[in-house]
């Protein structure tokens, strides 16, 4: 049994868990604080798959441009939803005109986000109050990628808290039971944007991720298909992306006005992302890009996901 404690002002209040009532409540509040899934933006919510698969409980993208099939569950999760949202998923990438009618309806699609429909990628994301200790396992065989994400709320007096953890699932060994997911490398950005590019591109993760450690930051970076995402828990604090084929930037999870306007030796601000508050700066000379003067946008960074964490 999980107990949570808040200390304030030097005295210890319990947390009393108070759980979502319906599914429907469940949902709502998610749509309402998407950011507690991370850099989703949700574009729709029961989305109809005809009547033999179902309905997904929500329809949303994802700062890699995937589609992503969410479901949701008020009650302790069993293997059940496993083959159930791995239904959705399959009917996603084989009816793409579908998602993309759905897509093109929506009045919560972000601009800034372009889907490949001759190959949309997939992830699957199942929320629940508490799993049972073999969907990790089983989810771990499954070749889309897939988050377990447990959400529990909690309250004291007019207080809220919000419990978030997203599970660790086992890497399959042997085989998977689906599609085989890209590893996404330094190799593979090479055969996308050349060995140029590509060496740009990785000289400004490597800086910033010195940078990182002078500042005795705990921040890991994971490679994706369009970005390098530096983060706290689940959020992308800030990260380097691709523009295009040749093209990157450096984004921050920053206030638009602390970034408009801004032009240095070295970069210049470029757009602003509202679907992701993201503040994109793009080097003036990719083959001398020094992070220096991009520094204040890191702290500034750090400073408000930390704080909001």
């Amino acid at each position: 049994m999980q107990n949570l404690f808040w200390k304030v002002n030097n005295e210890t209040r319990t947390l009393v868990e108070n759980p979502f009532s319906t599914e429907q409540e469940l949902e709502k509040y998610i749509f309402a604080n998407q950011d507690i899934l991370g850099d989703i933006s949700i574009i729709h919510r029961q989305i109809k798959t005809g009547q033999r698969q179902g309905i997904p409980d929500m329809l949303g993208v994802d700062q890699d441009n995937r589609i992503c099939i969410i479901e949701l569950k008020n009650q302790l999760a069993d293997e059940d939803v496993l083959p159930q949202v791995l239904g959705y998923a399959i009917w996603a990438e084989t009816n793409p005109d579908s998602i993309k009618a759905i897509w093109l309806e929506s009045n919560q699609k972000p601009d800034d986000i372009e889907i490949d429909w001759d190959n949309i990628d997939i992830r699957m994301i199942l929320v629940a109050p508490s799993f049972k200790t073999t969907v990790p396992r089983m989810a771990g065989k499954i070749g889309y990628p897939i988050d377990l994400v447990q959400i529990k709320r909690y309250s004291f007096e007019n207080n809220e808290f919000i419990s978030v953890e997203f599970l660790d699932k086992p890497i399959p060994q042997k085989f998977t039971t689906t599609k085989t997911t890209l590893d996404w490398n330094w190799e593979y950005y090479e055969k996308e944007h050349g060995v140029e590019a590509t060496g740009q591109f990785k000289k400004a993760v490597e800086d910033i991720a010195d940078y990182i450690r002078k500042m005795n930051w705990s921040i890991p970076y994971n490679i994706n298909k369009y970005y390098t995402g530096f983060k706290i828990a689940n959020k992308v604090i800030f990260n380097v992306a691709w523009n295009g084929t040749y093209a990157w930037s450096i984004r921050f999870k920053i206030p638009k006005e602390k970034a408009i306007g801004f032009s240095g030796d070295a970069w210049e601000f470029q757009t602003y992302s509202t679907t992701f508050k993201e503040a994109y700066f793009r080097p003036k000379n990719p083959k001398s890009a020094n992070i220096q003067e991009l520094e204040p946008f890191f702290i500034e960074a750090y400073k408000r996901l930390s704080r909001d964490d």
